[in-house]
């Protein structure tokens, strides 16, 4: 390997290996950047240098992750931590994790992922699809994110200094030029782009080219792991044009896997593995990462060939099977996306009997959904919420009555919310004791919320819960006395909520006693609580002292809660102390919060200190936070010394964040310009925000634009997205152009965006649609592609 080049993430790194060892503590670590920006080779080489006497696990799979028997003084190695937390197993997986790191310490649990792998598993859905809670849970809780750059200048006197050293980071730095893409040129990465490129029969045969596209549409498209051969060499045949087709030869994809495995100058563009037990030939195929990462941006608005839907049944898993239903769908491809979730189905997935019913009711009508929802209770409390969402009430509680019958317990609530909407809260009562009878308290509780401006109404739902056995229904009492100004009554209800083993009680309790005046019994309430798992009510009490003006009070409020694993209360008391001028006490505490796992307290007094205009005590705040992880804060940063007219401090603080792996700080600078009227500074730094990789800059400052009226200047920024390969810049342009009348140009925007998967573009493209003139399009055709979807070819 070459030599290592270390950047401000490898300190930070390092820094939280080394806490959690000497802590004794258990955390995952996850690097998140893009395809060759230097995130498994940091991980290398911090694990060498800070942790070199512990073991390393590398599971191979999330099976093997879940069977494997961690021990203490333990790294478990995640590269490319999305290949274990994708799908049902990937739920199981991150459990798994979950686990370890409440029971195993020390333990050092080190992940890689690419952006758009951590927003694949953490977004809000688009059709209302539930993330998978545990793997949600992994990525956005106890861990510590921290962002990798793709970019290393060569300017630096350490990169010029390894250069004159070794001959290979001599030639990636000219190779890379001003582009700082010094990375990827020593991994060879931009060669094999310039390659693929080049277009099939120049550097590439056509079999080769369309075999490299074939694999990387399948990964774009869902496939979690490496590609089948069989998928792959059906689908490839859809890149191929008639003539390569005709003239390939009988071996011709043996022998363009031949040629694409083997290493020639430079890394070989497809990697062979082995899936099947056993010691033997490859059975499965993945592409060359930043070649991966290259083609899926430039095909991201494009839908697959025909081909790639048909040959999509040899995907490897059910998970693989039910990703790839939900890219036909979300795509428009509803046939395609039928015949997937059916396999998917008949593979046993958990979920695809669900999408499935669904899609058939839009497409094939009710009485098919029904079929396909046969006895599945998750397939018809999936009908229901989407005849709920139509506007449809009886179908959906017809819907939801066939889920409850099924064993869907959440379906018995639906169906008396449902009711007592419709205003017959006899009819609501009737269902909840229904529910009730077959162990189902929760209808009660949601009719008990549902009636709170109606105390007695609520009261006896509520109680009726209680009877039923949910102790949440005293929550729902004491709530109930409180409105009605009846504070002790509210305790005693708090007080046996909290008996029956409810602990957010506790934390009510300290709120209801200090409304009383009693201090004492609020801090024993919190007591309670912390006794009972949740201490939240210290940081309650911590707060309703700090109304009350008792300072002290409430940094050992916060003190108790930070004693008790309550991460915030050490930003909270860094705040207290920053608030009352004492910078030592406030700095303490935010290096505290840092020990324990928590970097945003300096973000926090960064913030805070560049609100009151003290520059240098922000920016030394916001240097802590980003070494702690958190480069949040110098984004905050460049955003307020722009504010403050300071542009060269502003770019300053945008060029350290980019540093530590966030562009977005000069992609809020272009906007911030434009807004300003400084074109010429908003169009440099959008420039700069692109160059290091925010490709959703120029969509962004569009939008901006277009509300500032400049609609031809929001319409360049919109082609530039596109240019870019930002898919949200399509549907944008198209909502653009529809409205000054250019249906045509709209069309084939919304064509583009529809096929890169975005959710609105659909409705747009329809309208496009019936509104060309002449009309190449009828209503009645728009109607049944309403229904039908798009074909499945390109």
């Amino acid at each position: 390997m070459t030599e290592y080049l270390p950047r401000p993430h490898d300190e930070t790194l390092r820094r939280r290996l080394a806490r959690l060892a000497a802590m004794n503590d258990a955390v995952f670590i996850l690097l998140v950047g893009r395809s060759a920006s230097g995130k498994t080779r940091a991980a290398y080489e911090a694990v060498a240098a800070v942790l070199p006497d512990w073991p390393v696990v590398h599971p191979a799979d999330a099976d093997e992750l879940i069977a494997a028997d961690i021990g203490p003084r333990t790294v478990l190695w995640l590269d490319e931590a999305h290949r274990y937390l994708n799908g049902a197993s990937g739920e199981q997986a991150a459990r798994a994790l979950g686990r370890l790191l409440d029971q195993v310490t020390p333990l050092a649990v080190v992940g890689t992922m690419w952006p758009e792998h951590l927003r694949r598993l953490t977004e809000n859905r688009w059709d209302g699809e539930e993330v998978s809670p545990h793997v949600y849970s992994l990525l956005t809780g106890r861990h510590a994110m921290i962002p990798v750059p793709d970019t290393l200048s060569g300017d630096s006197p350490a990169v010029a200094a390894a250069a004159a050293r070794d001959p290979r980071i001599a030639a990636a730095v000219r190779a890379a030029g001003p582009g700082h893409r010094v990375l990827q040129h020593l991994t060879g990465g931009p060669e094999l782009v310039r390659r693929w490129e080049m277009g099939p029969d120049q550097w590439f045969t056509a079999p080769e080219h369309a075999v490299l596209t074939a694999a990387v549409e399948a990964r774009r498209l869902g496939h979690a792991s490496a590609v089948p051969a069989r998928l792959l060499m059906e689908t490839a045949a859809g890149f191929m044009g008639s003539t390569a087709r005709a003239t390939a030869g009988q071996e011709w994809f043996p022998a363009a896997i031949g040629a694409l495995t083997k290493p020639g100058r430079g890394p070989a563009p497809l990697i062979a593995e082995r899936y099947e037990p056993g010691v033997g030939d490859p059975d499965s195929y993945r592409p060359d990462d930043y070649l991966e990462q290259h083609i899926r941006r430039v095909r991201a608005h494009r839908a697959p060939p025909a081909e790639f839907w048909t040959s999509a049944r040899w995907a490897r898993t059910a998970d693989d099977l039910y990703a790839f239903g939900r890219s036909a769908e979300r795509r428009r491809r509803y046939g395609c996306a039928a015949a997937m979730y059916e396999n998917a189905v008949q593979q046993g997935h958990s979920r695809a009997r669900a999408a499935w019913a669904v899609l058939r009711e839009s497409t094939d009508g009710r009485a098919a959904a029904e079929e396909t929802a046969a006895t599945d209770p998750a397939a018809w409390a999936a009908i229901a919420v989407s005849r709920e969402r139509a506007g449809d009430g009886s179908a959906a509680y017809d819907a939801y009555r066939r889920a409850a019958q099924a064993g869907d317990e959440w379906a018995w609530s639906a169906m008396a919310r449902i009711r007592e909407e419709e205003g017959d809260s006899a009819a609501a009562d009737a269902v909840a004791a229904q529910a009730a009878a077959v162990g189902q308290p929760l209808a009660w509780r949601t009719l008990g919320r549902m009636r709170a401006a109606h105390g007695p109404a609520a009261a006896k739902a509520f109680e009726q819960a209680v009877n039923a056995g949910d102790g949440w229904g005293h929550i729902g009492l004491a709530h109930v006395a409180e409105r009605a100004g009846d504070v002790l009554e509210a305790v005693e209800h708090a007080t046996r909520a909290a008996d029956v083993g409810v602990t957010a009680a506790w934390a009510r309790l300290v709120r209801l006693h200090w409304s009383l005046g009693d201090p004492t019994a609020a801090v024993a309430a919190a007591t309670g609580g912390a006794d009972a798992g949740n201490p939240e009510g210290w940081s309650l009490l911590a707060r309703l002292r700090a109304a009350d003006g008792d300072v002290s009070g409430a940094a050992a409020a916060h003190r108790e809660a930070a004693a008790l694993g309550v991460g915030a209360a050490w930003r909270e008391l860094a705040l207290l102390a920053e608030s009352e001028g004492n910078t030592a006490a406030a700095e303490e505490a935010a290096a505290q919060a840092v020990r324990t796992g928590d970097p945003e307290a300096w973000t926090a007094l960064s913030e805070a200190r560049a609100e009151r205009g003290d520059d240098a005590a922000a920016a030394h705040a916001a240097s802590e936070a980003a070494r702690a992880g958190d480069v949040q804060a110098w984004i905050t940063l460049a955003r307020g010394r722009e504010r403050a007219g300071d542009t060269q401090g502003a770019e300053r603080a945008a060029d350290l964040a980019a540093e530590r792996g966030s562009p977005v700080a000069w992609s809020a600078l272009s906007r911030m310009r434009e807004r300003a009227g400084d074109r010429d500074g908003s169009r440099r730094a959008v420039l700069r925000a692109a160059a290091l990789g925010a490709f959703d800059a120029w969509t962004a400052l569009g939008r901006v634009r277009e509300e500032l009226g400049d609609i031809a200047a929001a319409e360049r920024a919109y082609v530039r997205g596109c240019e870019v390969g930002d898919t949200e810049a399509y549907a944008a342009l198209g909502a653009l152009q529809l409205e000054q009348g250019r249906s045509a140009e709209a069309c084939a925007a919304y064509r583009s965006a529809v096929d890169a998967g975005l959710p609105d573009a659909w409705e747009g493209l329809l309208s496009a649609w019936a509104t060309q003139v002449p009309r190449v399009t009828t209503a009645q055709t728009v109607a049944r592609l309403r229904t039908s979807g798009l074909p499945p070819q390109e």
